[in-house]
């Protein structure tokens, strides 16, 4: 069975490994046009015309519709129709308006393709566009965004309804062939005599570059090309949902501008350096000790997924500090834990001192501190008290633990660069006092001001994931309904905390067990699991490891 990823970016070559907002993409444009403009174009339509032929395959004899806007998406789209017409395919250009005198234009002509104008003949343009085998949308780029209006709208319309030989699929499902490239994991997408291609170059039209907000007329693409770093916006809802897989082309702009900029890509490339060593001589102290402290009797089952997932994510030892009716369900699903029973109070809570819990969390080389604890005004108390003290190991604090310290904000910054934080949505509106839930954009700045506020590395968990630390921003763009269940976060949280016990940074830890997280349930899918338990999630940890640590001895063999 071969599971095809939801959505993905892409390396192809690039350097860049960063989501960039316009602004940042206009002053590196700007810097790179010191070659001259036409260059810059050149470049961009080259590199798209080897991604095409890569994806394509050959393309002799296929029919090929490049939609060309007035811009310089336009002139890409053009560069690439001259291309794709010198391999042999058969193409069409069709202009939103007339492109006077470019020579562009005549190239493309020059190479055997066919120009025409959009004269507002609808069904002409639906007609060519059911019967091509290719279509690349040229329409518009950075500069715009929904809503569309006038011809763009109008031939965005025509192409609105799917050809009936191409079955449309969520994001970044375009094929099914095993794909070894530098991306590592995933899917390559093919393309056969049933299916038709459909090229966005830089960013799907009718989609915003910043916000990723979307027009409901908004080209769907199999595949984004985007020319230089990927554009932010295109991994926020509703935009990811049109772009299909998303590729970051090489086209000459320097990298050393770039590196300060936007979001970090996490992925496979950007993570399997982080991956702990595991040491011939090693041994279960060698990979650190893990104490989970969570669970009431009302919530039993989190502290489970905590520890599953620390022990999967490489720990040596794990220990869960809870109440005794948590520690009995805890002890069948992760038989390796070793328990520290607390005292409980009438309500099944946690009663033990700030001192105690302390004195257990300062043998371990990292801690989760939250799943399933519920909340009490003795275990604000708890939790306000160890914000302050000394000798703790580094901790991730979640669900519980987040919302009790969203009312005590000089504790949550006590603890500082010591801590991950781990919110959802609504813990990040409640950490930060705010009225509205944030999502998309504003998700992200939400996380930005979190981390700033506090000093402790942030995942903000959602689609896509977002991780703040020291001032920098990572994205995780490959949303997974399957991770949509309780326990997933609790999973996560034990993921981090396990790779902080052997030896990461916050922000390490947090940028590696996200992308591990998203790969594990991917894998779970894999296995046939409908309806995905959390607990799946945790049990595929390793293999997400072990495919990491292949992927490194590949591209080690590959430079030898």
């Amino acid at each position: 069975m071969s599971v095809r990823p939801r959505a993905e970016v892409r390396q192809t070559g690039a350097p860049y490994e960063r989501a960039v907002d316009v602004a940042s993409m206009r002053a590196f444009e700007q810097v790179g046009q010191q070659a001259g403009h036409t260059a810059l174009m050149r470049a961009a339509g080259a590199a798209l015309s080897v991604a095409v032929r890569r994806i394509a395959g050959p393309l002799g004899g296929r029919a090929v519709l490049a939609m060309v806007g007035p811009g310089d998406n336009g002139g890409d789209a053009l560069i690439l129709a001259r291309h794709l017409a010198q391999d042999g395919a058969t193409v069409v250009c069709w202009g939103a308006r007339e492109r006077q005198d470019d020579p562009l234009v005549e190239a493309a002509r020059a190479a055997g393709a066919r120009w025409t104008v959009w004269n507002g003949d609808a069904r002409a343009l639906e007609h060519m566009a059911q019967a091509c085998d290719v279509v690349i949308d040229g329409l518009l780029g950075i500069g715009s965004g929904p809503p569309l209006r006038g011809t763009v709208r109008e031939m965005l319309a025509a192409l609105s309804r799917p050809p009936a030989r191409y079955t449309p699929s969520p994001p970044g499902r375009c094929g099914n062939a095993p794909m070894r490239g530098p991306g590592g994991w995933g899917v390559r997408p093919t393309f056969g005599p049933t299916e038709q291609l459909r090229i966005a170059v830089d960013l799907p039209s009718g989609t915003h570059a910043d916000t990723g907000a979307a027009d409901g007329l908004a080209f769907r693409a199999t595949h984004t090309l985007s020319t230089g770093p990927v554009k932010l916006g295109t991994l926020l809802h509703p935009a990811i949902e049109f772009a299909g897989v998303i590729e970051a082309l090489a086209i000459g702009l320097p990298e050393e501008a770039l590196r300060a900029a936007g979001a970090g890509i996490i992925d496979q490339t950007t993570v399997a350096s982080l991956r702990p060593a595991r040491t011939l001589g090693g041994h279960k102290g060698t990979f650190g000790r893990v104490v989970i402290l969570g669970g009431s009797t009302r919530y039993r089952g989190a502290p489970a997924l905590a520890a599953r997932a620390a022990i999967g994510a490489g720990a040596g030892l794990v220990s869960v500090a809870a109440v005794e009716a948590v520690v009995n369900a805890v002890a069948g699903a992760a038989p390796e834990a070793t328990f520290r029973p607390l005292e409980a109070d009438a309500s099944g809570q946690v009663a033990a001192s700030a001192d105690h819990v302390r004195a257990l969390l300062s043998d371990a080389e990292a801690a989760v501190v939250g799943p399933g604890l519920g909340r009490s005004a003795h275990m604000d108390r708890l939790l306000t008290e160890l914000a302050g003290m000394a000798s703790l190991p580094p901790l991730v604090l979640d669900a519980d633990a987040l919302n009790a310290l969203a009312e005590y904000p000089a504790a949550l910054q006590e603890f500082g660069q010591r801590a991950v934080l781990t919110p959802h949505p609504g813990e990040l509106r409640r950490l930060l006092r705010s009225e509205h839930t944030p999502d998309g954009l504003a998700r992200l700045t939400a996380a930005r001001e979190l981390e700033a506020r506090t000093g402790a590395a942030v995942a903000a968990k959602g689609s896509p994931t977002f991780v703040c630390a020291a001032g920098q921003t990572w994205v995780l763009a490959r949303p997974n309904p399957a991770l949509a269940y309780g326990g997933t976060g609790d999973v996560l949280a034990g993921a981090i905390a396990g790779l902080l016990a052997q030896g990461l940074s916050p922000a390490a830890a947090a940028r590696l067990a996200v992308w591990l997280h998203a790969r594990a349930a991917e894998l779970a899918e894999q296995g046939g699991m409908t309806g995905l338990p959390a607990e799946a999630v945790a049990h595929a940890l390793p293999a997400a490891l072990h495919e990491l640590a292949a992927a490194a001895v590949q591209r080690t063999v590959a430079v030898v």
